[in-house]
């Protein structure tokens, strides 16, 4: 299909006219002759997209999240902040947040998050012994992902002390290894 391009008078209908429904921008796309995908991405272009009603969240309710994230179950964050359990969720993965407590072990995942380095580097490193670690259930995790690894705070440091040379300082979560190494997660 041919790229439409957009008049300075087609760009004033689309602002004059959307009512912020499916079925305005349908009559849009109809009079203009173009496809809706096309008049929904001038919408969004020109910022006349109908306000969905969400809050935008403060710098008191990000330090809160922080907070309680550690503490308390998703739902009780959510009820707590008078948030949606997804509003919750996608804040925490932005900010970056674990969404479990910590309890003194890490997921293989983790590990490599914080190490900077792929699975495969991880799970060498526990098949070789230098990197111990248990199982987190009564089966050794496979590829199924039926079971995880399960690496103490104590195993990582030990790692890192004794295997310092083998990581590079560009990948690596330097807050959480100072953490680790501070003994201030535990």
């Amino acid at each position: 299909m041919k790229q439409h391009h957009w008049t300075a008078e087609e760009l004033e209908i689309v602002r004059r006219d959307y009512d912020g429904t499916g079925v305005g921008a349908q009559r849009i796309a109809d009079r203009l002759g173009v496809t809706v995908h096309a008049v929904h991405g001038k919408i969004q272009f020109l910022g006349v997209a109908r306000n969905t009603g969400r809050r935008a969240w403060t710098q008191r309710e990000e330090e809160l999240l922080a907070e309680y994230i550690g503490k308390y179950a998703i739902s009780t964050i959510a009820r707590k902040m008078n948030r949606s359990l997804n509003s919750v969720v996608v804040k925490a993965k932005r900010l970056r947040l674990s969404l479990r407590a910590r309890d003194g072990w890490f997921t293989k995942t983790e590990v490599c998050e914080i190490l900077g380095v792929d699975h495969h580097w991880v799970q060498r490193r526990i098949d070789s012994g230098e990197l111990k670690a248990g199982w987190n259930s009564d089966c050794k995790p496979q590829r199924s992902g039926a079971a995880y690894w399960r690496i103490t705070t104590d195993s990582i440091r030990q790692f890192i002390v004794e295997h310092a040379n083998e990581l590079t300082g560009r990948n690596i979560d330097l807050v959480m290894i100072v953490h680790l190494l501070n003994g201030e997660l535990n």
